[in-house]
């Protein structure tokens, strides 16, 4: 049988830290990937409801908060993100050459950070569009049910003004 070995790397203390410090801040833009698409794919969602016939405003709220608990989310990634590069971002610009897979990694998830951001605000301009649709058909209708419901009671106001307690209903 084969014999195991064990690969063993060795890293200088003194950059041991800054190595570290390129994971978490892989890890983090990673995570805050992962969010803007579950954010996408929620804004896509809320974009497909608005073309419905009869949307489902409850869902459409209900995306609303989850998008919100997406943000609080992110924007604790970020905070985390900014913090670690403030202590390590000293380190991969000074050797850029000994981090380069590491940053070469990052500067590819901010690429689809970014690409991913822009779709966001793309499907998020089309659904205000659609909203503002909707908006202008449900105001629309309540008018017309106003001015119907107006219509109907002065009718029927009128009918009962005009009919005396001595006439009969058949003539």
């Amino acid at each position: 049988k084969g014999k195991g070995y064990k690969i063993i790397c060795k890293v200088d203390p003194k950059t041991e830290g800054s190595y570290k410090a390129t994971i978490k801040l892989s890890e983090s833009l990673q995570k805050k990937l992962d969010v803007l698409l579950e954010l996408l794919k929620l804004t896509k969602e809320q974009g497909a409801i608005l073309k419905e016939k009869e949307p489902d405003m409850d869902r459409f709220d209900e995306i609303i908060q989850e998008k919100a608990k997406l943000l609080d989310n992110m924007e604790t990634l970020d905070r985390g993100f900014d913090a670690l590069f403030a202590k390590a971002g000293d380190t991969l610009k000074n050797n850029k050459y000994e981090y380069q897979t590491q940053i070469t990694e990052m500067q590819n998830l901010i690429r689809s950070i970014t690409d991913t951001g822009v779709q966001i605000e793309g499907q998020e301009h089309r659904n205000k569009t659609a909203f503002q649709q909707y908006l202008t058909g449900a105001r629309h209708e309540i008018k017309e049910f106003t001015v119907n419901n107006h219509v109907a009671n002065s009718y029927y106001h009128n009918m009962a003004n005009q009919h005396q307690s001595w006439q009969s209903y058949f003539l």
